[in-house]
């Protein structure tokens, strides 16, 4: 491994192990949770996208999981785009290959993806 590539490692490990620190007790179990689904309900303001983006480095630093292999969703697209911003200071560009998604985004996702299965229409419009 070459020097500057040790060096970001280093600086993304600091960044997630700082942003680790700064949980609550119930947050921290939360993130310790490598395995299945967390489900996190909380009010505006209390740390649900940190929460879920230090889990996601958790996960993937505890784990041999594919970046790729993740699913994570909320429901704002600032929500998913911040979760994006958060994970790549502690990741690095590997967070682009994490699929960070909205419900309603996840959801035109599959069926995009399987279109056979919802009348073969491919210029279905989306509605608001």
């Amino acid at each position: 491994m070459n020097a500057s590539r040790k060096k970001s490692l280093e600086l993304y490990n600091k960044a997630f192990e700082t942003a680790k620190n700064t949980l609550n007790e119930k947050q921290k179990k939360a993130v310790d949770e490598n395995y299945g689904p967390v489900m996190t309900v909380a009010g505006p303001g209390t740390g649900k996208t940190q929460l879920l983006a230090v889990r996601i480095g958790n996960i993937l630093q505890q784990t041999d999981v594919n970046t790729n292999n993740i699913l994570c969703l909320t429901y704002t697209e600032a929500g998913s785009m911040a979760m994006r911003d958060r994970l790549k200071k502690f990741i690095g560009p590997e967070a682009y290959n994490a699929n960070i998604f909205t419900f309603h985004s996840f959801c035109n996702f599959v069926i995009q993806e399987n279109i056979q299965f919802f009348g073969g229409f491919r210029n279905l419009q989306l509605i608001s």
